[in-house]
């Protein structure tokens, strides 16, 4: 059944990083054992020395807490649910929260290992999607302020000087005050300008890696190619041998009471492999496959579903065809064709029964869109498909789903497979209309 109907679709770009955010969150693991050590010798020492007497049952409490955090994000990393960005920016304010804690107890802003905060604001401007990365700074530059008044003082840290001597009684002087602004631009340059680099540096690497992939999927094309060349070469000698001795068969009275209409079946089966050799020859012709020529979106449609039926006639879909496709053009490649039929072909395999097929134009698109309520696929094999040869049939060859992706990409379209609710797969192509560059 062909009837009109609308299409909308969202596309959603995904955050890019680097390296997954468990290996940042494993590295910032490592580095918080670190500081606590470091913290812990730092405070001990001093004590001992004798320069001045630090508080050091609230420090030691707070790093011991600290360390109890780390040791809850190391077995956080046990667990087979991915770390988010969301719980790697929560440990780089948990960071910073406790630097600031220690440095309240220790001279607040005139406490020289505060600048340490500087630390968390890079990694997360490194790291993170840009609203976190200015989440985190913003958290630093706020506590950072808040130390310039509020603290325990040491007298020992505050700059030297009759100027600033009342500044070991909780006063402000244009030292500090100079320090956190100092922070605070820092800060801000940084979560701007690292996180604008580090954005484009992640774009390159996705960009590297999805040429590479292409790379690969590219030289299984050629082996594929050779390996098809050289069936089709092969092939056409055993069939010509076989058509000249079932000619002979079919004119031998003795071998046509025992084997009956038979022999004209193999007959014409031979013929038709025959055929499908020449075919694949003539489809191999780079003139013709260079010079698609232009044809109106809806009769493309009609005719591709039309020759798909008779292919597969035991499929019952629903076709949906947008109304506006009457006003459209398309000029494809030679190859799109087979590669939306094999999308067909697999849907039907999965549920010949209940299909729904949705065609329609959005901007400079062609938009298929096949769902069928098969048993579906698992995640995995959504990932795997298109970049590797697989199939979820029992003897399939996973080669239909490959050069599909690989036939529908080179010419700057789309193919995406997701899960149905209610159970089966829906598969999106999106083609430009004028898919016909390589």
């Amino acid at each position: 059944m062909v009837k009109p109907c609308p299409y909308n679709s969202a596309m959603k770009t995904p955050y890019l990083t680097l390296k997954a955010p468990s290996e940042h969150y494993r590295q910032l693991i490592m580095m918080r054992w670190v500081v606590i050590i470091t913290l812990i010798v730092a405070a001990l020492l001093i004590n001992r020395s004798g320069v001045t007497h630090l508080p050091l049952t609230p420090i030691l409490l707070l790093l011991l807490l600290l360390s109890i955090i780390n040791g809850g994000a190391f077995l956080r990393l046990g667990h087979s649910k991915s770390v988010t960005a969301g719980e790697l920016s929560v440990q780089l304010l948990i960071d910073i929260i406790a630097v600031a804690a220690v440095a309240y107890f220790t001279g607040g802003a005139t406490n020289p290992f505060l600048s340490y905060v500087l630390v968390p604001v890079c990694i997360g401007a490194a790291t993170l999607p840009s609203r976190n990365a200015w989440a985190v700074s913003a958290v630093g530059i706020i506590l950072y302020g808040l130390l310039l008044h509020w603290y325990v003082p040491l007298q020992w840290l505050a700059p030297p000087g009759d100027a600033h001597a009342h500044h070991s009684t909780n006063g402000l002087n244009l030292h500090v005050l100079g320090m956190w602004l100092n922070f605070a631009l820092s800060a801000v340059l940084i979560s701007f300008f690292v996180a604008r680099m580090a954005g484009a540096v992640r774009v390159q690497q996705n960009e590297l890696n999805r040429r590479r992939e292409e790379d690969l999927r590219d030289e299984q094309l050629l082996a594929v190619a050779a390996q098809a060349a050289g069936t089709a070469h092969e092939l056409g000698t055993p069939l010509s041998t076989m058509k000249v001795l079932l000619a002979d068969l079919r004119q031998d009275t003795q071998a046509r009471k025992a084997c009956g209409d038979d022999l004209d079946v193999l007959y014409r089966q031979v013929n038709h492999c025959a055929e499908i050799l020449t075919g694949l020859r003539a489809r191999s012709d780079l003139s013709r496959l260079h010079q698609p020529q232009p044809m109106p979106a809806q009769q493309y449609c009609t005719t591709l579903l039309e020759h798909w039926q008779l292919l597969r006639p035991e499929a019952r879909p629903e076709i949906c065809l947008d109304t506006n496709l009457t006003k459209r053009q398309v000029c494809f490649h030679a190859t799109i064709e087979q590669a939306i039929i094999n999308v067909l072909n697999n849907a039907a395999d999965a549920c010949p029964e209940h299909l729904t097929i949705t065609v329609s134009s959005q901007n400079d698109s062609l938009v298929w869109q096949v769902d069928d309520r098969g048993e579906g696929l698992p995640e995995a094999a959504r990932n795997a498909a298109g970049k590797t040869f697989f199939s979820s049939k029992p003897n399939g060859m996973g080669l239909g789903l490959f050069l599909t992706h690989a036939s529908i990409q080179r010419f700057g379209g789309t193919v995406v497979l997701t899960s149905r609710p209610e159970g089966g797969t829906t598969t999106t192509i999106t083609l430009p209309l004028d898919a016909q560059h390589d």
